[in-house]
């Protein structure tokens, strides 16, 4: 595919090679399920990396960055007279609101679902199983004024899709269709959920497409709206959607993301603003440096390795900025490359074989009756380098080959959502699977879902004198969930 930007050194644009390889040397350092980054100033990128398999090509779910289209997609109805920030959310669903709201209810503005101040303590109670998604907004309890608080819910953005589809008569992704065209991106998808006229784009979680995609929209969002000399997004809009509207010291228990928020965006330090979302997905915007930052993953079982994305940048990079070019520094940049030539999605870490593989190998365990996680048998069959992991589980005997010292991609042995979130995939999810030895008598089962959903999987077999003792833990949004828990068994004589 075609690169957005023009590449460049470091140098060119004011940024020290030797403060980039500081910084790729930091975010890789503990081996986070990255998948890629790019950095870019002054609309030219000075450096990018990618963790092999993946690459510039891959359509990437951005998770809640998705939030920020959406909100993109609210300045544009409001410049084109679809709607205002003021208007009362109930007003867009007469047939769907109480017959009595609350009085907080009835409150309740587009600014307020813009901002993540609704009324609700929770906000909906979806499911893939939900019949309308619009409709569950309205069940559950209403427990403050709007507008005062910062409350984290997806579900508000839903309802921004919602409306955008009832007024304009279009998915959000249409309406931004035009201005994507204007820049270059390709193919966006996103999402689907069940809704009252059929389906609705789910806005808060669900858009897919590439990377530098991702990044050509987020430099239009930095410009606010301004390229190669057209308006092509109202700027006070973005203006005032990607400055402080409300405070969020709660959000989270990392600093970086308590700076306050705005109109679906988050506030970060260096006056910048972001596109955040689960598992990795950022595009951090510094307009005042033109300097943009995003990168893709999916590392949410050890979240605090891919904290080093910020922490590193406020470290290495901007206390190292120019306003004007740099002298070159090849060696630097050439050590800085050689990292990123040699990224991978990690595999499992640990032993590459065990004395305990002769004594297992290909044996049947009968897993214990009602175990939380459902399985009937087990068997492992160890070969060169790679591991076969058979099992049978309320949904059929399944198989996953585990690369040792390596991940395997393959398809994962179950099928779970598809586009439209409330029907099943016709095929299992892409993935990449591996196992090593953490000790002699424990095997340590890794698994990276890379797919239109992303997740992980991890899951320990410990194995006893003739017992296995499974436990699996996994980030994963609305599936793997029966490869959770403990579950044990004995070999069979």
């Amino acid at each position: 595919m075609s690169h957005p930007f023009h590449a460049c050194t470091p140098e060119s644009v004011g940024v020290p090679s030797a403060a980039v390889e500081r910084y790729i040397r930091a975010v890789a350092a503990n081996d986070p399920a990255m998948h890629g980054l790019m950095m870019i100033r002054r609309g030219r990128c000075f450096f990018e990396a990618w963790w092999k398999p993946f690459d510039a090509s891959f359509p990437h779910r951005l998770y809640s960055c998705s939030k920020s289209f959406v909100s993109v997609a609210v300045g544009l109805a409001i410049d084109q007279g679809y709607l205002r920030l003021d208007d009362k959310v109930l007003q867009f669903f007469p047939d769907l609101a109480p017959a009595d709201p609350h009085p907080y209810l009835a409150a309740m503005t587009v600014r307020d679902l813009l901002r993540m101040a609704s009324c609700w303590t929770r906000g909906s109670n979806y499911s893939p199983a939900s019949p309308n998604w619009e409709e569950t907004f309205f069940t559950d309890e209403v427990s403050h004024v709007p507008g005062a608080v910062f409350n984290y819910c997806t579900s508000g953005t839903t309802m921004l899709c919602a409306i955008l589809k009832r007024v304009t008569g279009k998915q959000f992704l249409e309406l931004l269709r035009p201005v994507f065209d204007a820049i270059g991106v390709g193919e966006a998808l996103c999402v689907e959920a069940p809704a009252a006229d059929g389906v609705v784009q789910w806005g808060g979680s669900g858009v897919i497409m590439t990377m530098p995609d991702f990044a050509r929209f987020a430099q239009l969002v930095m410009r606010y709206g301004a390229h190669e000399g057209r308006q092509l997004l109202p700027g006070d809009y973005l203006r005032e959607a990607t400055s402080f509207q409300i405070a969020n010291p709660l959000a989270s228990s990392d600093w970086d993301s308590k700076q306050g928020y705005g109109y679906q965006f988050w506030m970060v330090p260096h006056d910048g603003f972001a596109f955040y979302g689960m598992g990795g997905q950022y595009a951090l915007c510094f307009p005042k440096e033109d300097l943009l930052v995003v990168t893709t993953g999916y590392e949410e079982l050890n979240k605090t390795d891919r904290l080093e994305i910020f922490r590193a940048l406020w470290r290495e990079i901007f206390p190292c900025l120019s306003d004007a070019p740099l002298p070159e520094d090849p060696a630097a940049l050439a050590r800085a490359r050689a990292i990123a030539d040699g990224l991978e999605l990690p595999h499992a870490r640990g032993a590459l074989s065990s004395a305990t593989q002769a004594a297992i190998d290909g044996h049947v365990f009968r897993m214990d009756d009602g175990n939380r996680l459902g399985l009937k048998w087990l068997r492992f069959t160890f070969g060169k380098d790679e591991c076969l992991w058979e099992f049978e589980n309320a949904t059929g005997a399944h198989q996953l080959s585990l690369g040792i010292g390596k991940n395997i991609r393959q398809e994962f042995p179950e099928r779970y959502c598809a586009l439209r979130i409330d029907q099943k995939a016709e095929r299992g999810y892409d993935c990449f699977a591996s196992a090593a030895w953490a000790a002699p008598d424990t095997l340590l089962i890794s698994v990276h879902i890379a797919d239109k959903y992303l997740g992980q999987l991890r899951m320990t077999a410990r194995f006893g004198e003739d017992t296995v003792t499974l436990l699996g833990e996994k980030h994963a949004e609305w599936f793997l969930d029966e490869f959770t828990g403990f579950a044990s068994g004995r070999a069979c004589q």
